[in-house]
């Protein structure tokens, strides 16, 4: 039996999930404005410098499973403060990196002790709240990972102009030491119990090869001169994925029950959490250069429109929650797929015509959609899990960062096709020609909201 709290720990559990949740999502985003610099300071182009980001993308989906095996054998409390402590180790190497190499290894340190904190952190919710609380637990999970995708291009333009891109890494050092004895505190000891699932090695390590190879050829998928390898990248991992699939199908002991998702509920589900977050990371990455090309928005005032989203998400996100715990959890993951397409809808409509208020309109429909996932979405996963409460959990992290990349790359691809802007300088781009693109990809989005919607209407509770 799984030790429930009481309310003053509850309390403390939960700021503690917050923290590692909105790291995880800062340290995703904070980086991106920093690029520049990192590449002028290393003398490395454009193309090269963006592997500071696809490292980190890519480790850390590909460990994510693993350790939420190992968190369900060994304890949420020892994988937490584990990962914190390396995600701290890894940001120190990567704010005093002397060369790029060092940056990028240390970036994937910095990815492994996020792959821990990520997949414990929801673990925390489903092991030690009671099931009425559960929707409101898992809330916070998506809260602190979208205020930490949204705050950080803000933050990060902040340090980059008064201080240097080291300390976009380096603050990281005495939040983790000092976070990490509270985790110890705020978070109940593993109960041993009987029943050791134990880490599947080969599993672990065939998942985390596909994952790295299709997160790859994803990333690459918008660079014309890297279609072929992009192909034979996708190729191969499309084929160890078959291989892991065969294989855990008949191990004893396997790292990730397959049988969840022949649940048709549980795998709608799991799309939907992908979708979702394909949208929201679509939306992220091109509003920022349709703010400031076709608006003539500051970096400032498109981070704070784009913070209006997340605030919403923050104010809503808890009562929606608590609400779905009672009231069902249906009705709210159809309305995360309207309002995204009304959102999204919107910014397509109004794309030659934007103003203030219809901008502010499209991000709080954008912030009230994720505000519907956190809690009732996440839950309803975890509710058609047959059982897998711990593993299904984690897996919503799982659907929010491969989600994530792939909405990325499909929007990238996506602008670069309708606007004919493949290989030109994005500094040469007229606002005349990126908003073709722009307003194109955006109504994809939004047709991929109406998915959502359908999908969600059709899984029965």
């Amino acid at each position: 039996m799984h030790e429930m709290l009481d309310r003053k720990h509850t309390a403390m559990m939960l700021v503690v999930v917050f923290f590692a949740t909105f790291m995880d999502g800062l340290d995703g985003s904070v980086v991106n404005v920093a690029l520049p610099d990192i590449g002028a300071s290393f003398n490395i182009d454009t193309a090269t410098v963006s592997w500071t980001t696809i490292i980190y993308m890519m480790v850390l989906a590909g460990t994510l499973v693993a350790f939420a095996r190992v968190a369900a054998d060994n304890g949420v409390r020892k994988v937490m403060a584990t990962g914190l402590l390396v995600f701290t180790l890894g940001s120190l190497i990567c704010g005093l990196s002397p060369t790029f190499h060092v940056l990028i290894a240390s970036r994937a340190i910095q990815a492994i002790g996020a792959g821990m904190m990520a997949a414990a952190a929801p673990m925390c919710c489903t092991e030690h709240l009671p099931a009425h609380k559960l929707g409101f637990g898992l809330s916070i999970v998506t809260i602190g990972a979208s205020l930490g995708f949204a705050i950080g291009p803000a933050l990060g333009g902040i340090i980059v102009d008064y201080t240097s891109w080291h300390w976009i890494f380096l603050v990281n050092v005495p939040l983790g030491l000092v976070v990490t004895p509270i985790i110890l505190k705020a978070i109940p000891p593993h109960v041993s119990e009987s029943g050791k699932t134990g880490l599947d090695i080969m599993g672990a390590a065939l998942l985390f090869c596909a994952i790295t190879l299709v997160t790859f050829a994803i990333e690459t998928l918008s660079h014309s001169s890297m279609r072929i390898i992009s192909v034979i990248s996708l190729a191969a991992g499309l084929a160890v994925l078959c291989v892991f699939v065969k294989i855990e199908s008949r191990t004893e002991k396997p790292l990730l029950k397959l049988s969840m998702f022949r649940d048709l509920g549980f795998s709608a589900i799991f799309v939907c959490l992908m979708l979702i977050n394909m949208v929201f990371m679509g939306m992220l990455y091109l509003v920022p250069f349709y703010g400031q090309i076709c608006l003539g928005m500051s970096s400032t005032v498109v981070g704070l429109f784009l913070l209006v989203s997340a605030v919403v998400t923050a104010i809503f996100g808890m009562p929606f929650a608590k609400w779905s715990d009672h009231a069902g959890r249906k009705g709210f993951c159809i309305a995360a797929g309207l309002l995204a397409a009304i959102g999204l809808g919107i910014l397509a409509l109004f794309t030659r015509n934007m103003s203030d208020p219809i901008l502010l309109t499209a991000m709080v429909a954008m912030g009230l959609s994720w505000a519907c996932v956190g809690g009732p979405m996440a839950s309803r996963l975890v509710e058609h899990s047959g059982g897998e409460r711990d593993m299904a959990s984690s897996l919503t992290n799982e659907a929010y960062y491969v989600g994530g990349a792939v909405g990325t790359a499909i929007c990238a691809v996506l602008f670069t096709a309708f606007s004919g802007t493949d290989g030109v300088d994005i500094k040469d781009v007229t606002s005349s020609v990126f908003e073709i693109g722009f307003e194109y990809t955006i109504l994809f989005t939004a047709a991929v909201g109406l998915v959502i919607a359908v999908l969600s209407f059709a899984v029965r509770d």
